[in-house]
């Protein structure tokens, strides 16, 4: 077996990977796999355009250089745009950080290297949500007769309701859907292990309650929310499974709305923050119902109680308001508060 030529990086790689990134900086499983295909794709490059094999690569091949050489190679050889190549850069500076944090590189290198800027992103300013009747739309969509509608129409109001990322969704147990006597709360442990408590509406405590009929007739606590079962094995559902029903219901509506804008679960984000805002929710309590970290720690936004969420969440449960009722929506298509919400103005 070929002797590899700097052990001490790979060492490196995996303590950053397996012991810095999950447990000292709590980053998620997910993150963790991103950063993880990253390093994978740059060792790649590294093959590929300097004709090493793998062991022969060593510490002095992170360098500015090399890492300009890798994005315009992203580019062109595997076609990937610019938010995909501009996030492969802040994971290759992360681990070069740690790499010149362990005196595997330089500290001079490491300059050179955080001067690699990102590029602009013509797409980034870009905010895409569905209106109220569209929302209508694609809850009507699941065929509720079927025991796979009933779970899938709960999936996507609750995807809305909550304001969650996928996984956020896909990580839920019974335990964390809460019915107390004022009404129902979600507890979510999200992005860096943060817990945040959000209030579900009443129409989608009612889903829950009829879809766990049908799935989890025993209420056990810690079985997952949504999860799927193949030779007597249940597992938690996959965001693959989940983009399967998502891809079934765009295909259904499209048959006859061909605009209608491209279903995944951030889109159900984006939608429920528009949907506060424009309800009259304030700025601070949106960034606790989302569950955003960059503006918990700025100082304009104060921390929202689980009450004082509950009732700004009222405000859009009302028939002129709410999606699961017969209403039109206030503010639609207002480009200033598109703006103001997401830090464009």
């Amino acid at each position: 077996m070929k002797m590899i030529k700097n052990p001490d990086l790979f060492q490196k790689i995996r303590e950053f990977l397996v012991n810095y990134l999950p447990i000292i900086r709590s980053k998620s499983i997910n993150t963790v796999s991103a950063y993880k295909a990253t390093i994978n794709l740059y060792l790649l490059f590294l093959q590929t355009s300097e004709k090493k094999g793998l062991s022969d690569i060593e510490k002095k091949d992170f360098n500015q250089k090399n890492i300009i050489a890798f994005l315009q190679w992203l580019k062109e050889e595997r076609g990937n745009g610019t938010a995909t190549r501009n996030q492969r850069l802040v994971h290759i500076r992360q681990f070069c950080k740690y790499l010149m944090s362990s005196d595997m590189i330089s500290y001079a290198e490491y300059c050179l290297i955080q001067q690699i800027a990102k590029e602009a992103d013509p797409k980034k300013d870009e905010l895409y949500y569905l209106s109220v009747e569209d929302m209508k739309l694609v809850l009507e969509q699941p065929d509720t007769k079927k025991k796979s509608g009933i779970r899938d129409k709960f999936y996507l109001a609750l995807l809305y309701d909550s304001g969650c990322r996928n996984q956020e969704i896909l990580d839920l147990k019974i335990k964390d859907f809460v019915i107390t006597g004022t009404g129902a709360e979600l507890h979510i442990v999200g992005k860096g292990q943060r817990h945040r408590v959000t209030p579900i509406s009443k129409d989608v405590t009612k889903l829950f309650q009829e879809y766990c009929d049908i799935y989890h007739p025993d209420r056990k606590i810690n079985d997952w929310i949504f999860s799927t079962r193949r030779n007597g094995i249940i597992t938690q559902m996959s965001p693959d499974n989940t983009a399967r029903f998502l891809n079934k219901y765009e295909r259904q509506i499209t048959k006859t709305n061909l605009n209608f804008l491209h279903l995944h679960p951030h889109l159900f984000r984006h939608t429920r923050a528009m949907h506060l805002y424009m309800a009259g929710m304030p700025l601070p309590l949106i960034s606790e119902w989302l569950g955003h970290s960059q503006l918990e720690t700025t100082t304009i936004y104060a921390r929202a109680t689980t009450d004082m969420k509950r009732k700004a969440a009222e405000k859009i449960t009302t028939k002129e308001n709410s999606v699961f009722k017969e209403e039109t929506f206030k503010y639609a298509d207002n480009d200033d508060i598109i703006k103001r919400l997401y830090g464009l103005a």
